[in-house]
């Protein structure tokens, strides 16, 4: 009897233990120091919960779900470290996030995009004023320090009187008269250039980048029927951008080009060689049998471009 008793009372203490076994939180992480990815760092674990909370340097608490025991958290880079706390029921883990390097200034990105696309939309004769206003503009003002100097000694002249006045005045007269036909040419060409600028600006209204630099975080700044780009934003720099194209695009021409141009400008923005990168890309998107997901990557001037394939859209990453 006193046998029985202690067997039942054994089995009971072993089912208790095993129920308590399977009630236990595990949570684990593949890494403890990530580097950033695109514009995000992606954070990877396994639990056994259904949802993981985190704090991004101690900031709001957030939740991730847990899909078939595996989660991810995807956290937008920085330029500084970061400190990741995942919890997970009564378990905690810290993992880290590396800093992201700067790519660009957005004003900067946002201005030189904006220009150089208003500019591609320009016809050949307003191309060539615009040239020819560059041109004469900085021609000016290199002579500028030349007339100026021819001023001064003819004011000195002037005022010392006598035969060196008259020589003086005719200086000053040549000067002024210099400085008023290349103002008048200038002002001609600036005209010109100014109305077919403003004609080309109406055309590409839809595809400008915004001028207000867009607050922290990773958002489209820009979308069209044929790219999307998209940007990770910190403090006014822009430390990754994203072009994201739909794949029927590259099989009608006119949206090829229009992506073409807008990732030829991205390309130039981010300070690498537009014309390389663009030559690399068509490569290796030609070679590509559509059968792989991922492209080589193309690093141009420390820029690099990292290019993902889906069934429906093609991602190019651009960081440093």
């Amino acid at each position: 009897m006193f046998r029985k008793t202690a067997m039942v009372a054994v089995t009971a203490g072993a089912l208790t233990f095993l129920l308590a076994g399977c009630g236990k939180t595990t949570l684990s992480t593949t890494k403890t120091t990530y580097k950033p990815n695109g514009l995000v760092a992606a954070v990877k674990g396994k639990s056994n919960v259904k949802k993981v909370h985190y704090q991004l340097d101690g900031g709001q608490t957030k939740t991730a779900t847990v899909r078939n025991h595996t989660f991810v958290i995807q956290v937008p880079t920085k330029t500084t470290r970061q400190t990741v706390k995942i919890k997970a029921g009564s378990d905690t883990t810290t993992v880290h996030v590396k800093g992201a390097k700067k790519l660009v200034g957005y004003q900067k990105m946002a201005t030189t995009y904006n220009q150089a696309l208003i500019a591609s939309k320009l016809s050949k004769s307003d191309q060539q004023a615009a040239k020819k206003l560059q041109t004469e503009g900085a021609a000016l003002k290199k002579q500028q320090a030349t007339i100026q100097a021819k001023v001064k000694q003819a004011q000195a002249q002037i005022k010392a009187g006598g035969t060196a006045a008259a020589t003086g005045a005719k200086t000053l007269q040549t000067a002024a008269a210099q400085l008023k036909t290349k103002a008048a040419s200038l002002q001609t060409t600036q005209k010109q250039v100014e109305a077919a600028m403003a004609t080309a600006k109406k055309q590409v209204k839809s595809q400008l980048l915004p001028t207000k630099t867009p607050s922290d975080g990773i958002k489209n700044v820009l979308t069209t029927k044929d790219y999307k780009i998209r940007l990770n934003v910190q403090k006014g720099d822009v430390l990754g951008a994203a072009m994201i194209v739909p794949t029927k695009a590259f099989k009608n021409k006119t949206r090829q080009k229009n992506f073409g141009t807008a990732f030829a400008l991205m390309t130039t923005t981010t300070g690498a060689n537009a014309k390389k990168v663009m030559k690399q890309f068509q490569k290796e998107t030609k070679d590509n049998s559509g059968s792989t997901t991922t492209i080589d990557p193309i690093t141009s001037k420390g820029v690099r471009f990292t290019i993902g394939v889906s069934t429906s859209d093609l991602y190019i990453f651009m960081t440093k």
